[in-house]
């Protein structure tokens, strides 16, 4: 009986042993991934802030690009005022290249046109 006993604790042992084993080789992976996680945690933190700083400079970027769409739309505004009046008092304009050496944004002068004289209609029917 005593046989069948130290046999039992032998296996046990045995097994405890090898469960050892297993478990020590599960640690070790283990911690081979932590150090493989904390690496790819560490790239991707740098590429955050890589991106963070790529978004910022398109923020400005968009800003000024914004500003300046926004000076353009009021300068057509004006001019399309501008044409409006025109057309509503009769007179069209000619429109001609502007040299190059204007400063800012005109595109077409005005240069040779006569103003138009009109008529004004009698309201006393012609009678002197």
């Amino acid at each position: 009986m005593t046989l069948f006993l130290d046999l039992a604790i032998a296996l046990g042992a045995f097994l405890a042993a090898a469960y050892c084993l297993l478990l020590s080789r599960r640690l070790r992976a283990l911690s081979q991934l932590d150090g493989d996680v904390g690496a790819a945690i560490a790239v991707l933190s740098q590429q955050v802030d890589a991106l963070t700083r790529a978004l910022q400079a398109a923020s400005q970027s968009s800003t000024q690009a914004e500003a300046s769409l926004a000076l353009t739309i009021a300068r057509a505004e004006t001019a399309t005022r501008n044409l409006e009046l025109m057309l509503a008092a009769g007179r069209g304009p000619t429109l001609q290249p502007a040299p190059p050496e204007t400063e800012g944004f005109a595109p077409f002068s005005r240069a040779g046109t006569r103003p138009r004289v009109l008529r004004q209609r009698d309201t006393d029917g012609g009678r002197p």
